[in-house]
């Protein structure tokens, strides 16, 4: 499986929409993720888990997914386009 795009409103520490296109890393199938502590990094893994399976990656709740900083009229979303098997 490849990721291709992740979107995602009102996530972890995302309070509006945050997409990214991991096609435009190439197709290394190698990616580093990096930054400063509480950026957000495993909040990307779990966005990939909650979009394949419904849960976090770790021990979260998935009732913590969502952002405190989005207003109440904005969803929590996540989406992901991947490939799989060509």
């Amino acid at each position: 499986m490849r990721p291709l795009k992740l979107s995602m409103t009102a996530f972890g520490p995302y309070a509006g929409e945050v997409t990214i296109d991991f096609s435009d890393f190439g197709n290394h199938g190698l990616y580093l993720i990096y930054g400063d502590t509480g950026s957000g990094k495993t909040m990307l893994f779990d966005a990939i888990a909650y979009a394949l399976f419904g849960e976090s990656s770790g021990s979260r709740d998935v009732r913590t997914l969502r952002s405190d900083f989005a207003d109440d009229e904005t969803a929590t979303e996540v989406k992901l386009t991947f490939e799989h098997a060509g």
